[in-house]
């Protein structure tokens, strides 16, 4: 299998887009964040071009962001201001921080593959890195450029797969980085918030990096590319194909659809009565309790004989030490045990990427089945 960094954070993030994008080659129109992202790429690749013997001035970084500059992509002209002007403050953020002679930079927009063997078939891992720069004497740098709104925690960071694949891809170009034992730095400079995060790599993370990959590459042969809903569908090409969200892009209704309109409808409007019963429920169950305690009473009647009984429910907890005891002399200790996923959840929050993402291997489904769930689309709602 030969497959892209890209490609593999796709699958992470959705089988069914990868399916779509990798296997089926079905294309879609670039983001409009993808493009601004795209344009400050471009801009950042003059400013540290190795060809110059002269480093650009900021008005020469500007005016060349000004000429690759696209308004079409935005739907008004408050927005494409806005983003015209976002580009033009990173920019310039970034050249006050990152003055280009001061970097010796190796290459940029550079290419990379690297061979990983799973059970005697060889995949090629490839990928393109942003810009590679020399420091410290021997010391390579990798730094990847973001303009992602959010920043994550250097924890993050610490095991983010995209930097281990740079380390493999650029040891692999270059051995001798490998053979000398030489330590690789590699980083995500994050643009709209003027912060680099980097982590230092070395030769015994290489293996693990390897292991991540092929593990990878083993759930896609067997997966069976069913979608994952998250944040990230707000902005997916594939909507219209998928099957949580095409419902929504039917351009003419049949008689069944027209009739899951009203059944939609009565669905989340008896969602919200429930919700509305449950609070007068919750009042109601305040106000008799007081009423038992004042008139001291377990059985209130009203005038045509129904009634509301109150009885003392008591939930026991088990001496654990002696109930283990007990039960693993004869063997059924771990036929008791349950695992409380909550609580799980709480412990792993406070765990190290690394120990959460073992956790997290250990899943398997146990069981499957439907559930209806409700909420309405925000951009539908806005509009």
């Amino acid at each position: 299998m030969r497959i892209s960094y890209s490609a593999l954070e796709i699958f992470l993030q959705c089988p069914l887009k990868f399916k779509y994008q990798q296997i089926k080659k079905i294309k879609t129109p670039k983001s409009k964040e993808a493009i601004f992202g795209t344009t400050i790429h471009s801009v950042l690749q003059m400013l540290h071009s190795p060809s110059r013997d002269v480093p650009p001035t900021s008005d020469e970084m500007l005016t060349y962001f000004s000429e690759k500059w696209d308004p079409s992509v935005y739907e008004s002209a408050q927005e494409e201001t806005m983003n015209f002007a976002m580009g033009v403050r990173i920019l310039k953020d970034y050249y006050k921080k990152n003055y280009p002679s001061k970097f010796n930079v190796l290459d940029l927009e550079t290419f990379f593959e690297a061979p990983i063997v799973e059970n005697g078939e060889t995949h090629y891992i490839t990928g393109k890195i942003d810009r590679i720069d020399k420091i410290d004497g021997d010391i390579f740098e990798v730094i990847d450029y973001k303009t992602v709104k959010k920043m994550p925690s250097q924890e993050i960071i610490n095991s983010n797969l995209q930097l281990s694949i740079y380390h493999l891809g650029l040891v692999n170009r270059w051995p001798s980085i490998r053979s000398d034992n030489r330590s690789v730095k590699t980083s995500l400079y994050f643009l709209k918030h003027g912060e680099k995060l980097s982590v230092i790599k070395t030769n015994d993370v290489l293996e693990e990096t390897q292991n991540k990959i092929i593990k990878t590459i083993i759930e896609i042969k067997k997966t069976d590319y069913k979608p994952r809903q998250s944040a990230l569908c707000a902005w997916c090409g594939y909507q219209s194909l998928c099957p949580i969200w095409k419902n929504k892009y039917i351009a003419e209704p049949t008689i069944d659809d027209i009739a899951v309109q009203a059944v939609i409808k009565e669905f989340h409007d008896l969602k919200e009565k429930m919700k509305k019963d449950a609070q007068r429920l919750a009042e109601i169950k305040e106000q008799v309790s007081n009423y038992y305690n004042t008139a001291k009473v377990d059985r209130i009647f009203d005038a045509e004989g129904r009634y509301l009984a109150r009885s003392i429910k008591q939930i026991y907890a088990y001496d654990e030490p002696v109930l283990r005891d007990i039960l693993q002399r004869i063997n059924k200790w771990e036929e008791v045990i349950k695992i409380d996923e909550a609580k799980l959840k709480k412990v792993s929050a406070s765990l190290p990427q690394k120990i959460r993402d073992e956790i997290k291997s250990t899943k398997k489904i146990a069981k499957e089945f439907f559930s209806i769930t409700f909420g309405k689309d925000k951009k539908i709602n806005s509009s």
